[in-house]
């Protein structure tokens, strides 16, 4: 068999890497955005938010009605350099579940929402 040069550039099976726990303030962020629109409060979900990304958390809290759900967990996570994508779904009594995805991103220690999309209702490789 011939020599395939450098070992570390062939193309294969990659070990698995180490999973990088998420840091605990943007677990907290992600529970604080969550928290607020359990409670209708969209003013602090808002201020949570960037600029760009305003547009779409006013979709989510329009489509939200306050004090209709009542708990949430996180389903999914993931992470890109140092940008969390999170995965929630929020559930009450007598009401579909509401499923949401977003990304936080740190910014001179202060975690904010960079993108926020509605899932429910659709499908995808998220949604299963």
């Amino acid at each position: 068999m011939p020599d395939l040069g450098e070992r570390g550039n062939v193309m294969g099976p990659q070990p698995i890497g180490k999973v990088v726990e998420p840091p605990a303030a943007m677990l907290a962020a992600a529970g604080q955005l969550l928290a607020a629109l359990l409670r209708g409060d969209f003013a602090f979900a808002e201020q949570m938010t960037t600029a760009q990304a305003r547009a779409d958390i006013s979709e989510i809290t329009k489509a939200l009605k306050p004090r209709t759900y009542d708990k949430f967990e996180l389903i999914g996570r993931g992470r890109v350099a140092h940008h969390y994508f999170l995965k929630a779904r929020l559930t009450g009594v007598n009401v579909a579940p509401f499923t949401i995805q977003f990304r936080l991103g740190e910014d001179n220690d202060k975690w904010t929402v960079r993108e926020v999309l509605n899932l429910t209702g659709r499908r995808s490789a998220w949604t299963k």
